[in-house]
């Protein structure tokens, strides 16, 4: 079958918490040449920690975060694996922050860590390379989003795609999932690119580092947290049939797993705090 993987941009890959009580946050989407969510920020002198469920939490996406620091005139880059569950993040005070969300397979080229390492963890990276350290200096030299993309783009771009995606076969099952929105049968998959289920699940725990059965659970959330983005007014009952979800019940048991909090203090959360201040907008 053909492989869609590349040209789908679709992806869901949200962090809602990315943007709470720090500065002058802003978040781009890239659809070509590949998917991607840019964003930067500036903390505070004195990080506040007395609302930890809504501060710097990383929830759910199967993608890797590329972050890049500059904190007290030094460069820090760290990676963020996707978690199973929410999980707080190392936060420098009075720093600058430009992050790249990678849509699911894809992967920092140019570092001894694997993409099956990097999941559910926070990985600060020891020793930058000397073109990814001109890189950190090249995106700091700016304060411009959109130039920061580009500088990103055009480094990850020198690269050949198997050094910074997962092999064909994992790249369909992505792909497979996340545009059916989580809802497919692991089984379903395997029989359509002609793969035992086993086999199938064994390849991309391999490279993923998870299931492709959580990977499912993974994409079917996030379709839920961007339908409820994007319709904040909305009652969270009137998004479980659309969903998928057996009942009430289950959404609100996965989403509190993923996220720490109910569905209904996530609404209200979103609706009071983010919308006013987040800013997105497509690259050009």
């Amino acid at each position: 079958m053909k492989n869609l993987y590349q040209s789908y941009s679709d992806f869901m890959i949200r962090q809602p918490f990315f943007s709470f009580d720090v500065k002058h946050y802003q978040e781009a989407v890239q659809k070509t040449p590949f998917a991607a969510r840019y964003y930067q920020f500036s903390t505070h002198k004195i990080i506040d920690r007395t609302n930890e469920n809504l501060f710097m939490c990383c929830i759910p996406d199967g993608c890797v975060d590329i972050v890049f620091i500059r904190h007290n005139q030094q460069n820090k880059m760290e990676l963020i694996g996707s978690p199973f569950c929410r999980k707080s993040l190392i936060v420098y005070p009075h720093a600058d922050y430009f992050g790249v969300r990678l849509k699911p397979g894809m992967f920092f080229p140019n570092h001894e860590v694997c993409l099956k390492e990097i999941t559910n963890t926070e990985t600060f990276v020891p020793q930058i390379p000397a073109d990814t350290a001109l890189l950190l200096e090249q995106i700091f030299e700016t304060d411009t989003l959109w130039e920061r993309a580009r500088l990103f783009q055009e480094y990850l771009l020198r690269f050949s795609p198997e050094q910074y995606i997962v092999e064909e076969t994992v790249q369909q099952v992505l792909y497979l999932t996340s545009h059916a929105n989580g809802n497919v049968e692991v089984g379903d998959i395997a029989k359509e690119i002609c793969y035992s289920e086993r086999h199938l699940t064994r390849m991309f725990s391999d490279a993923m580092g998870y299931s492709p059965k959580m990977y499912a659970r993974i994409a079917r959330f996030q379709y839920a947290l961007n339908r409820m983005m994007e319709h904040s007014a909305d009652s969270v009952s009137s998004f479980i049939d659309l969903l998928n979800y057996a009942d009430q019940a289950h959404f609100q048991r996965e989403f509190k797993e993923f996220t720490g909090i109910t569905p209904k203090h996530f609404t209200r959360y979103y609706r009071n705090v983010v919308c006013p201040a987040e800013k997105e907008a497509d690259l050009p």
